[in-house]
């Protein structure tokens, strides 16, 4: 279970392990120490490995180990030998990005787990992505972080998530905004899916939610589109849905 959680998100925290497994054990204090102890077996097989770097910034996110797959480790849950795995050469900024996906992905699971009746399905990176047709013929691919199909038998909600850190300059997410825009033109995900999914973004602080809404609002884009959400309030729009949720006739 946990090297299938890796396989997913590459890199995670112990205690964001333990939270996603937790229903397993009879307490969350339950779910980290046996966690921990599955966690230490697994690195002594040459499984997993530990990257021994303090992450901070990101609510979850800091703690004293951060885990990955092996070569050995990927060789075996997925059956292949493929290329091999180099958790420690990526940088500190793109890892901490990694850790708030994570960090996303496991809020969404405590989210779904308190919906009566609720089911989620996720795409994670690569399986998320799109590709499309420019303008000119050109094929260009659209780079979410997550996309998410909340399911109930009232209502059923997608969202394609962007995690921020807050790093970029807000032209760029506008820049990435109108790419969404672009890819909603050529009706591929509504073929796909029945309709457009919602575009959350995530962010680390009120202040980075509310200068992203400012310049939404300044850039005209499509109305009702895009939502920024910090993290504290992710559970929230889940669970109250997006102004575009689908209601089953």
């Amino acid at each position: 279970m946990l090297m299938n959680f890796l396989l997913k998100f590459r890199f995670a925290t112990t205690p964001q392990l333990a939270r996603l497994d937790h229903q397993r054990y009879g307490s969350r204090g339950s779910a980290l120490r046996q966690t921990t102890r599955h966690l230490a077996s697994l690195e002594t097989a040459g499984l997993v490995l530990r990257l021994e770097r303090r992450v901070g910034g990101w609510p979850g996110g800091s703690g004293p180990a951060v885990w990955a797959l092996t070569t050995s480790g990927y060789h075996q849950i997925t059956g292949t030998t493929g290329a091999r795995q180099r958790p420690r050469l990526l940088s500190t900024t793109f890892l901490e990005h990694l850790l708030a996906v994570t960090e996303t992905r496991v809020i969404v699971a405590e989210t779904v787990r308190e919906i009566d009746g609720a089911s989620v399905h996720v795409e994670h990176e690569p399986e998320c992505w799109r590709t499309y047709l420019g303008l000119h013929g050109q094929r260009l691919t659209l780079r979410p972080d997550l996309r998410l199909e909340i399911t109930t038998q009232e209502f059923r909600d997608s969202y394609f998530l962007e995690v921020d850190r807050a790093t970029e300059n807000p032209a760029r997410v506008i820049a990435k905004c109108r790419q969404y825009q672009r890819y909603r033109r050529t009706g591929q995900e509504q073929q796909r899916a029945g309709a457009f999914p919602a575009v959350l973004w995530i962010v680390p602080h009120t202040k980075r939610r509310d200068q992203l809404n400012q310049h939404i609002r300044q850039a005209e884009l499509t109305s009702g589109m895009f939502h920024v959400r910090t993290l504290d309030e992710l559970p929230t729009i889940l669970r109250d849905g997006p102004p575009t949720s689908t209601t089953h006739p």
